[in-house]
């Protein structure tokens, strides 16, 4: 029987929150409390200690382990480096509607004879890196990936003991405005079904099997509608590689929806 050695937190707080445009952290989104602070008390009601990854020129007042950039493998590492003998439950500060149970579930399902325990996504069922448990084992893995220039976590996730998430909702990301527009709908319960027309093109089209079809959505932005499409259809773009229309406009993401609009999703065209 494999002992289960002590758990840690880890929040990671380093990113430039860049399309954002603002600092992931620092929004409010419940209880007037900042993402940083909510998150830091979540893994403080499950884990032995909690850290903060945070760039040098950043301060929050708490336990830190300095985040060297590049992405949050080489947080990880500096983590795992810092305090080897102890496995990380590590989570990213872009998850408004992560919550006690979710991390209580992660906790309580652990095995410690794998590196690593996460949930598999609701889009695509691969690892999600970024609410996982780090045991001690996957170190050198870790350590490994990044002296060949390989930074993706996601990779050294291959037999990790993946989860079910109990709801697609738990692990959605805030990363633009549009998200976070769509974020507080949710939060505020002002969301209202309504349907629509989309049309698809290019491998969209392939993908759905169709050009055009009637959804009806509880979602008020088209970011949070493409995000639903995205557990229902394995398209490979994200909102970025896009152009969206609506109601022959082009708009941006985090336009409201309204009743009876038409959407169009287009794809990148390939050239020669």
């Amino acid at each position: 029987m494999i002992t289960q050695t002590p758990l840690y937190g880890l929040l990671l707080v380093g990113g430039k929150s860049s399309r954002m445009g603002e600092d992931k952290a620092s929004i409010i989104y419940q209880h007037n409390t900042p993402e940083w602070k909510r998150l830091s008390a979540l893994l403080g009601e499950h884990c032995d200690k909690v850290f903060l990854c945070h760039r040098a020129d950043q301060d929050f007042g708490v336990n830190a382990i300095i985040d060297p950039g590049e992405g949050p493998l080489k947080a990880i590492q500096a983590a795992l480096n810092t305090h080897p003998d102890v496995a990380w439950l590590t989570i990213a500060c872009d998850l408004p509607l992560l919550n006690s149970e979710a991390l209580e579930k992660l906790i309580n399902h652990r095995d410690p004879s794998k590196k690593a325990t996460c949930y598999a996504s609701s889009i695509d069922q691969l690892p999600e890196p970024l609410c996982c448990i780090y045991e001690p084992s996957i170190a050198k893995d870790v350590n490994q990936a990044i002296q060949a220039q390989r930074f993706c976590p996601r990779s050294l996730l291959k037999s990790a003991h993946l989860l079910p998430l109990d709801s697609p909702l738990i692990l959605l990301n805030a990363n633009t405005p549009a998200d976070k527009v769509e974020i507080d709908h949710m939060l505020n319960q002002t969301q209202s079904e309504k349907t629509l027309h989309l049309q698809y093109f290019a491998q969209l089209k392939d993908i759905v099997g169709c050009d055009e079809e009637t959804v009806t959505t509880s979602f008020s932005t088209a970011s949070g509608l493409y995000e639903e499409l995205r557990t229902r259809y394995p398209f490979p773009y994200k909102q970025k590689q896009l152009m969206l229309a609506i109601n022959d406009e082009f708009m941006p993401w985090e336009t409201p929806l309204q009743e009876g609009d038409n959407v169009v999703f287009m794809p990148p065209v390939a050239g020669g």
